[in-house]
């Protein structure tokens, strides 16, 4: 009798806990239909008065008005014509200009052609607010189906608020800007950088490439002045270069005479048709903070926009062009007189840097840069080399031993 109450016991508890699990499921279930059902039944009962102020305010910043309603139509035309994602990546490299202490097969007679090469370090920006929108990233598949549609409604809410408040220079899905995760991510960066710098010249870093790296990456000791920062010319990118390289920027910021900044190149703009990879900065126009600028460490937010030079953002990339052709402009710029330092700090996006790997790295290379993406925040160096033909055609490769993971890395390949 004891054993068969206690059977008893055991399977009542036991069915309590299952109904109580399975009324908190269904609550959290219906949680995304019973907001939607009152987000709709409030703007119904307020229509009439949202449409008349939402009118008011668009009437009384027209300039915004029309800024935005370009950017809707330009965006209209690249989902529905743009090419930016139609190339092939060429069978041949350059490798047969290179001699093989740079990874080529060239033989004696190439000797009299011209070389140069540069360091380049590639940082990739931070999650975007569109990642954030539409991409599960890091978080659990479950909860991002469960909370998609809310946070799709508060997405579309802060797009509207921007719309009509005439906040031109702001959008959630437009150029989007850092997510909270993505100004968390590239922190990471910086207190990386930060702690790293404590162990310069200390033996402690393993690798002296990476030590020369962070070096350049601050622009301090020997490498002062022998590095510059060059972004896209997309939000969230100049942001990361801001935010991430912060201690570097600090310096320039409290000297008003400092040419150190960040220059704009609108051939490290995004390989996408999607309306996060479309500008919304006018060509040569300022750059103003975004939510996540307000607070950098260092740079005040009024000396914001000084930092970021716009001289050469030209504007959105045109409909005909594609990723190819701007990244044979982007290692043609590396070169110019555009960027006059023998290391460049890359700050740009992750498509494009995967491509910049698969044309670069000479073909019969396997690398896994050329499969993965670099992680968000992700940063590495590579020594790019530029070779003179004598028509005057100038080819390029990627030195496949000068590969070397500063941060992050390369899918779930990560270092930290």
């Amino acid at each position: 009798s004891c054993a068969r109450d206690t059977r008893h016991t055991i399977i009542s508890t036991t069915a309590n806990q299952l109904l109580t699990m399975a009324s908190i499921l269904a609550i959290l279930t219906s949680l995304p239909a019973y907001t939607i059902f009152h987000i709709t039944w409030l703007l119904h009962s307020i229509r009439r008065p949202l449409q008349l102020v939402s009118l008011l305010c668009l009437l009384s910043n027209p300039t915004a008005t029309i800024a935005k309603c370009k950017l809707f139509y330009t965006t209209f035309l690249y989902l529905a014509f743009s090419q930016d994602k139609k190339f092939s990546i060429p069978k041949d490299d350059a490798s047969r200009y290179f001699g093989s202490e740079f990874g080529g097969t060239a033989d004696e007679s190439t000797k009299k052609l011209s070389f140069k090469s540069k360091t380049v370090i590639l940082i990739r920006h931070g999650e975007s607010t569109w990642n954030d929108t539409f991409n599960p990233g890091g978080r659990n598949i479950a909860l991002f189906i469960l909370f998609y549609i809310p946070n799709m409604i508060k997405a579309l809410l802060t797009e509207a608020y921007f719309f009509i408040s005439g906040k031109d220079s702001q959008s959630w899905f437009f150029d989007s800007a850092l997510s909270t995760k993505g100004v968390t991510q590239i922190q990471g960066l910086r207190k990386f950088l930060q702690k790293e710098k404590m162990r310069l010249g200390s033996g402690n870093i393993l690798d002296g490439r990476e030590e020369t790296a962070i070096r350049e990456l601050l622009n301090v000791g020997e490498a002062k002045g022998n590095s510059m920062v060059v972004s896209s010319n997309l939000r969230r990118a100049i942001s990361t270069a801001a935010i991430g390289l912060s201690d570097r920027f600090a310096v320039a910021a409290a000297q008003n005479g400092s040419s150190d900044g960040i220059l704009l190149l609108p051939s490290l703009q995004e390989i996408s048709f999607n309306p996060d990879a479309q500008t919304i900065l006018p060509p040569r126009g300022v750059a103003h903070p975004t939510w996540c600028d307000m607070t950098i460490p260092g740079v005040p937010v009024d000396k914001f926009s000084k930092l970021i030079d716009t001289q050469y953002h030209t504007g959105n990339k045109a409909l005909n062009s594609t990723g190819l052709i701007r990244l044979n402009q982007f290692v043609s710029d590396v070169f110019s007189s555009k960027c006059d330092k023998d290391v460049i700090v890359a700050v740009g996006h992750s498509l494009f840097f995967r491509s910049f790997f698969q044309l670069f790295l000479p073909r019969s290379v396997e690398h896994i840069s050329k499969k993965k993406k670099l992680v968000n925040g992700g940063t590495v160096m590579v020594t790019l080399g530029e070779v003179t033909l004598e028509d005057g055609e100038k080819v390029y490769l990627i030195d496949p031993k000068s590969i070397v993971v500063v941060y992050g890395g390369f899918g779930k390949h990560t270092k930290k």
